[in-house]
Order: structure tokens, then C-alpha cells, then sequence
């Protein structure tokens, strides 16, 4: 089973090289590595040059616009998108991840991600084994560890680009309860902490709240959950602080 891994990143000069070899070091052998470069205009280009990678360079209506660009250039039966500032846990994680895929027949396997700051200290660690109720309140789901069979994307489409840091999210739900969907317990990729949707946490709900009502949560019910998840983070950071 082939597999496509997708990343997307825009002047990421000190972040790519550590990515590119996180995928090479993997023990999975049927692999394609597709970089989705935004235009970049530090030394990014020239890093992905040096290496033997599919890519492309040109600009993009955002990071999604990237994601759907990778799965589109993709040829692999599962396709997988991992940051640029991030990279796998060990070098099996691929192989550990189509191993359940094919034991089980399922379309999405998803697990843990570790967070770290930006010297590699660690976090926390996000993800985990959800119902769609549970998406429909929250994004619990840790994408950066989550493959995709590429006939989903075929038959359901791919990431919306008008959301700008929640399309992830609204991904998953439009197709969570129309495909086979496991869940290993198991750290799959670590992630360094900053992405769009943790540094703008605020539109990052109010998106994820457009995303529930999209895909037939109730106006009452996400309505609450975005209120509440508005006012615990930021008492949590009234704490912090």
C-alpha cells in the first residue's frame, strides 16, 4: 500500500530539513514525499532541492489551498499530511499505521501528537478516540496524526478553503460517520507547538462552531460548547498569567 505524505510550508528554512528526514528515516518502504512549497522566499526552496522529493512552489490561498494540492498531486492509496515543523515519533510510525489500516479495513486511523515547544521540551499530548458527538463539540481529533485513504478525498471532497484555521476539523466531520475510523493509542508524530489553530484560538472556535452547525449539530448545542470553550480558555489564561 503505497503512501503519500504531503507538507505543506512557507519559508520554513530552519524547519524542513528536520521533516524531510523524519520521512526519510521511516522503516515503511512504499513511500512519496510531495512538498507543497507557498512561494518561499528564504532559502526553503533551496533546502527541498537537496533532497530527492517531489514538490511544487508557487503561491496558494493558504495553507488548506496547500493540503489540497498535495492530496491532488498524491498517487499513494493512503495519504497523510505532516507540517513542516513537525516530525514522527520513530521511524515505524508509518509502518505501524498502515499495519492497522490493512488489518481492519479502515479508510482513517488516527492516534496521538505530542506537543513541544520550540526546543523540543515537551507539552502535552493531544488526540483522542471520538464519536462524531464529541467532534461535533470539540476538535478532539489530533490531525497531524491522521491518514486518509485517498478515495475519501475522491468521494467527499477536500479541505474547504474558506475556513481559514479550522477546515481540518470540518474535514473530519463531514466525513467521520461515512468511513471506517480507527484509533490507535500510540504517539504518532510530534508537533511543535504554534500552529494556526493553537496561536488563534479564537477564530479557531468560532470556525469550529460554523463547522458543527455545517454538519447538523444543533444551533443551541454549538452554541454552548462555544461559549464554553471561549470562556475556559481564557480563564486559563487569566491563571497563566
Amino acid at each position: 500500500m503505497k503512501v503519500s505524505i504531503v507538507t505543506p510550508v512557507y519559508n520554513g528554512e530552519n524547519k524542513i530539513a528536520n521533516c524531510i528526514e523524519s520521512v526519510q528515516s521511516q522503516d515503511y518502504a512504499d513511500i512519496e514525499h510531495i512538498i507543497i512549497d507557498g512561494g518561499s522566499t528564504d532559502n526553503t526552496l533551496n533546502i527541498i532541492k537537496s533532497y530527492s522529493v517531489k514538490y511544487i512552489s508557487e503561491k496558494d490561498a493558504g495553507v488548506y489551498d496547500a493540503f489540497n494540492k498535495g492530496v491532488s498531486l498524491s498517487s499513494g492509496e493512503v495519504v497523510h499530511i505532516l507540517n513542516s515543523d513537525d516530525v514522527y515519533r520513530d521511524c515505524n510510525r508509518v509502518s505501524l499505521v498502515i499495519r492497522e489500516m490493512a488489518a481492519n479495513d479502515l479508510d482513517v486511523c488516527h492516534g496521538y501528537v505530542e506537543l513541544s515547544s520550540s526546543d523540543r521540551q515537551y507539552v502535552k499530548i493531544i488526540g483522542k478516540d471520538v464519536s462524531k458527538l464529541d467532534l461535533l463539540k470539540k476538535m478532539r481529533v489530533a490531525h497531524p496524526s491522521t491518514f486518509v485513504r485517498r478515495e475519501v478525498y475522491s468521494e467527499y471532497g477536500g479541505f474547504s478553503v474558506g475556513f481559514k484555521v479550522a477546515a481540518d476539523h470540518e474535514f473530519l466531520l463531514r466525513i467521520w460517520n461515512n468511513v471506517n475510523v480507527g484509533f490507535i493509542p500510540e504517539i504518532i508524530v510530534n508537533m511543535s507547538v504554534g500552529g494556526i489553530s493553537t496561536s488563534q484560538y479564537e477564530k479557531s472556535y468560532a470556525e469550529s462552531f460554523a463547522a458543527s452547525l455545517i454538519n447538523g449539530f444543533s444551533p443551541w448545542k454549538a452554541f454552548y460548547y462555544y461559549n464554553y470553550e471561549m470562556i475556559k480558555r481564557r480563564i486559563i489564561g487569566v491563571i497563566k498569567r
